[in-house]
């Protein structure tokens, strides 16, 4: 009974110190020893007008400020009204980092959404620091 109790005291303590919230591990530069989730995160930014209604864009650009690159981003927004701002793919250039990135989404040609938001991320996930994750546009666009 004894030795249940030491493995599974020792068993709990390693699930404990194995899982860790997204930011625990964020000043982590070896990461060969972070155990994390086989879970693929991404940052994605919803928009709709003040109906509810969701706002379909024609295109949008996600832009790293600091150095002006158009980041590449998958783009799923017209199947699941979700525009990608930053994901797991991104990791490694965000590790350890603070981003600031634009999101600037199209009708048209014509620009009816500019955001900021700040991304960084740890040995296993990217993660939102700051910005909207939902945006309401006041004026309908046809």
């Amino acid at each position: 009974m004894k030795n249940l109790l030491f493995f599974a005291s020792l068993f709990f303590a390693i699930l404990c110190t194995g899982c860790s919230s997204d930011k625990d591990n964020s000043d982590t530069k070896d990461c060969s020893e972070v155990i994390c989730t086989d879970e693929f995160c991404s940052i994605g930014v919803k928009i709709k007008y003040e109906d509810d209604t969701s706002v379909v864009l024609d295109s949008y650009e996600v832009i790293e400020v600091a150095t002006g690159k158009v980041r590449d981003v998958p783009n799923w927004g017209k199947e699941f009204n979700t525009y990608i701002i930053a994901s797991d793919l991104d990791r490694e250039d965000f590790a350890g980092k603070e981003i600031e990135l634009q999101f600037v989404g199209k009708i048209g040609e014509k620009i009816v959404v500019t955001k900021n938001y700040v991304v960084s991320a740890n040995c296993c996930h990217t993660y939102l620091l700051k910005g909207d994750e939902e945006i309401v546009l006041k004026e309908r666009i046809p």
